[in-house]
């Protein structure tokens, strides 16, 4: 029986989590845990979790970190990637940035963001996961916060569906690693180490993301393009190899992949960090950052 993969994103760290399965004919069943999922394996589906951007950035905006306009991807790249990976690369990063606006309401960004995405769509074959319900929706509440929140998750994971549902596993790799380190990108250079607690320990967790995301890229590994980007990520994680996991110390529970390949119930894990890794994790997401949202080919 063919095995299928998909990506989910959905938040690591002690938050319910829908875990969808499906096995032959029967109705998908929704399981809410309260745990960081790694790989997920259920009758016939398998899914890789990672957090989607807008579920990062309302955490840092209740965190108290302060907005940081300077951060995003300026609009005016759009137009210079010409490249094919490099316009799926920086849609996953006009995504994140999108989400980013809507979270702290910057309203005049989000617009501009949300038009940006919806463009570049064009250039990467996936317009039609933007219909014309929603741009309809995203024009009639500019200056409703949390109606453009909706919004711009409800266009993120249509991005997500409509890749998933036509065989497009490759790009969607691609936009969601792009997406994600954006996420972290933004969150490592708005931190203070030794102030912000809380925002250093997400940073930390974004360990399990990571193996997650590589997990899936490497159903890919035959697409030379999943290659390239895959090879800058295998360097984060080398980096992010290096903190301390401690089993059983974390809160809530969690689900492991034993040898045999079967998912067991087991105690939270605890990642820290020390300074000197939270430096080393953000100069090497800093590099990786630029090499996306440069102009030039991959």
């Amino acid at each position: 029986m063919k095995k299928h993969f998909k990506l989910a994103t959905a938040l690591l760290v002690a938050t319910p989590l829908l875990v969808m399965t499906s096995c032959g004919g029967e109705e998908p069943i929704e399981e809410a845990i309260e745990t960081p999922v790694e790989v997920v394996e259920e009758g016939n589906e398998e899914y890789y979790q990672i957090p989607s951007p807008d579920e990062m950035f309302g955490f840092i905006k209740e965190s108290g970190l302060a907005y940081n306009g300077e951060l995003l991807n300026s609009i005016e790249n759009a137009n210079n990637y010409s490249d094919p990976t490099k316009q799926a690369l920086n849609f996953g990063i006009y995504s994140a940035d999108l989400a980013y606006t809507a979270a702290y309401e910057e309203f005049n960004s989000t617009t501009k963001y949300f038009g940006t995405v919806q463009k570049m769509s064009e250039s990467i074959g996936i317009s039609s996961a933007f219909d014309k319900s929603l741009i309809e929706r995203a024009q009639g509440n500019l200056d409703n916060a949390d109606s453009l929140v909706a919004i711009t998750n409800t266009s993120y994971f249509a991005v997500v569906d409509y890749l998933d549902q036509n065989g497009q596993g490759n790009k969607l790799g691609i936009i969601a690693a792009a997406g994600w380190l954006e996420t972290v990108y933004v969150i490592a250079n708005s931190t203070d180490f030794d102030k912000e607690k809380g925002a250093v320990d997400r940073l930390a967790d974004q360990k399990l993301a990571l193996d997650n995301l590589l997990d899936y890229l490497a159903k890919y590994e035959s697409d030379a393009e999943v290659q390239k980007v895959a090879a800058w990520f295998m360097e984060l994680e080398l980096v992010y190899a290096t903190l301390n996991e401690d089993e059983g110390t974390g809160s809530g529970i969690s689900l492991k992949k034993k040898d045999n390949g079967k998912m067991v119930l087991g105690g939270g894990s605890s990642i820290s960090m020390t300074k000197e890794q939270f430096e080393a994790v953000k100069s090497k997401v800093n590099e990786i950052r630029t090499k996306i949202v440069s102009t030039e080919e991959v």
